[in-house]
């Protein structure tokens, strides 16, 4: 299996556009120490040819052409893509809009479930994607239900998050398919992806105990970080992210995962765990967990 981190920063990226924080700040002025970050998207493939897009985000455009193995070849012809597919774990505008940046008429397939499908085809923003015939294919999916990726096994799992601000008052919403974490199986690989993780479950435990490398949610270091920065912000866990610190934080709650190798991603400009020199990144590496960074592959 290959698994690329083509972006590991939360919605924004690191520098955030319009924050001036220390962090941001840092990254700008010094990015040795606190490298840029692109909003998170990964790719995955079975035999390094034929590559799955992981969601779709803002920065796509840019994720791909910094991604020799995701770019068009000449000899396939003027128009060509490596790109078989891309799976949707949710409609936040953080994981879908990168697909209007994949509107110039080439056939795309779509892995969602129907309530995610349902959503963006009420959106007539997404009608550029279905301008010629047979340019969108949707396949319906299901929790606990997997399905092939080429060769590799995809089993989507559902989390407790909801349909984002935008679609809240979606009529016949289905429980379960508002927000998904996703496992990945070959013969001799399983990766657990979860970069959103509202709750930590049983049934999300089991799935890390038996993977190989996990990716967790490291939004946030606190519940509170986002209200300390910016006033009236919500907390981490009222918009679906379990903080890192503290006792009923993922490192407290998942100290007792040791087979798989351990990676936050999906983290904000606010983090201080961007920073290597702080207390809170030596934190982080004394209880065994690494920061995923952009371009990361496993292969």
């Amino acid at each position: 299996m290959f698994l690329k981190l083509l972006g590991t920063a939360a919605g924004g990226g690191v520098p955030q556009w319009n924050c001036a924080c220390t962090l941001c700040s840092v990254s700008r002025i010094d990015p040795q120490r606190i490298g840029p970050r692109l909003q998170t998207q990964a790719a995955v493939s079975a035999d390094n040819k034929r590559w799955f897009l992981i969601n779709a985000s803002p920065d796509l455009r840019l994720q791909i052409e910094s991604n020799p193995q995701l770019c068009p070849v000449p000899h396939l012809g003027q128009r060509n893509t490596p790109i078989a597919g891309i799976v949707l774990t949710s409609a936040d505008l953080d994981q879908v809009l990168g697909l209007l940046l994949l509107r110039e008429f080439q056939p795309l397939t779509i892995y969602a479930t129907s309530l995610i499908r349902r959503v963006l085809q009420a959106n007539s923003f997404f009608d550029m994607l279905t301008r010629v015939s047979n340019q969108l294919t949707w396949v319906d999916i299901s929790p606990e239900k997997p399905f092939s990726l080429d060769g590799v096994t995809c089993t989507p799992f559902a989390l407790a998050g909801s349909l984002p601000h935008y679609a809240k008052d979606f009529p016949s919403q289905t429980p379960g398919e508002a927000s998904l974490g996703l496992i990945f199986d070959t013969p001799d690989t399983r990766i657990a992806y979860t970069p959103s993780v509202p709750e930590i479950t049983p049934q999300l435990l089991k799935f890390y105990e038996t993977s190989d490398v996990i990716f967790v949610d490291g939004t946030f270091w606190t519940n509170s970080e986002l209200t300390r920065t910016h006033a009236g912000t919500p907390l981490a866990r009222a918009i679906g992210h379990v903080p890192i610190s503290g006792d009923d934080g993922t490192i407290a709650l998942l100290s007792g995962i040791t087979r798989p190798r351990k990676y936050y991603t999906h983290i904000n400009n606010t983090n201080p765990i961007l920073d290597p020199q702080s207390p809170e990144a030596e934190f982080v590496r004394k209880h065994g967990w690494e920061l995923g960074h952009d371009g990361w592959q496993l292969s």
